[in-house]
């Protein structure tokens, strides 16, 4: 199943291997219509959020130290895999600023 631009959040985005990556919603599973985050250092503890509870934690400053989204670029191909990372950026700014 393709994801649409619709199902990222293009205004939180990091860089990795000169692509911009952006969070994207889970298509199948408990995960489907959520965003994939983890906030431990085990790699095994993602948990699925809303769009509104993903901003609220970047904005509460819940990413300045730990943490890191599924994110893939807008540009994805069927063969690429969601890959974890800290988000560097929410709106402009350094997420590591909140």
């Amino acid at each position: 199943m393709a994801l649409k631009e619709a199902e990222f959040i293009t205004d939180i985005y990091t860089f990795h291997k000169g692509k911009k990556l952006h969070p994207y919603k889970g298509i199948i599973g408990e995960k489907k219509g959520k965003f994939s985050v983890n906030f431990t250092s085990n790699s095994r503890k993602f948990q699925a959020i809303t769009e509104n509870a993903l901003r609220r934690a970047i904005t509460s400053g819940k990413f300045r130290d730990r943490g890191t989204i599924r994110m893939l670029p807008l540009d994805w191909e069927a063969d690429d895999k969601g890959t974890s990372f800290s988000p560097q950026f929410y709106k402009g700014e350094l997420v590591k600023n909140f």
